[in-house]
């Protein structure tokens, strides 16, 4: 079921990310993204500069100019919107003892709608700009 018109205006006017193609970016980086389960906490501590045991962390590598901090809120914003779902799945191939979780994020069919949506806008917004500076 795809997005009334209502909720793509409101997700796009509530997004902490301003920029039609840092949304489309931060969705396609999103969809299917897996992390351990013990480090998706860690994923955006360094960019938050919040590393009390100063441990390694995972750091999030920058998707078209997005710091992570952005990317952790626009990702909560895209999960209370229905557009990307979080599993915790068991890697296949381990032994049923096994206590190693993965977090797996997907597009919902909302998510995928919403992909299109943006990757329209941003096509718009390119031969818009062209046009200006022709």
């Amino acid at each position: 079921m795809a997005l009334s018109d209502e909720r793509v205006i409101e997700f796009l006017w509530k997004s902490p990310l301003k920029s039609f193609r840092a949304m489309l970016d931060a969705l396609r980086y999103l969809d299917r993204q897996w992390v351990q389960l013990e480090s998706e906490g860690e994923l955006f501590d360094w960019a938050l500069g919040d590393n009390p045991q100063e441990k390694i962390q995972i750091r999030i590598p920058p998707i078209g100019g997005i710091p992570a901090n952005a990317l952790l809120h626009f990702m909560r914003h895209a999960k209370s919107f229905n557009v990307i779902r979080r599993r915790e799945r068991k890697p296949q191939g381990l032994p049923e003892e096994s206590e190693e979780i993965i977090v797996f994020y997907e597009l919902t069919p909302s998510g995928s709608y919403m992909l299109k949506v943006l990757e329209v806008l941003t096509d718009v917004s390119v031969l818009a700009e062209r046009n200006l500076s022709a």
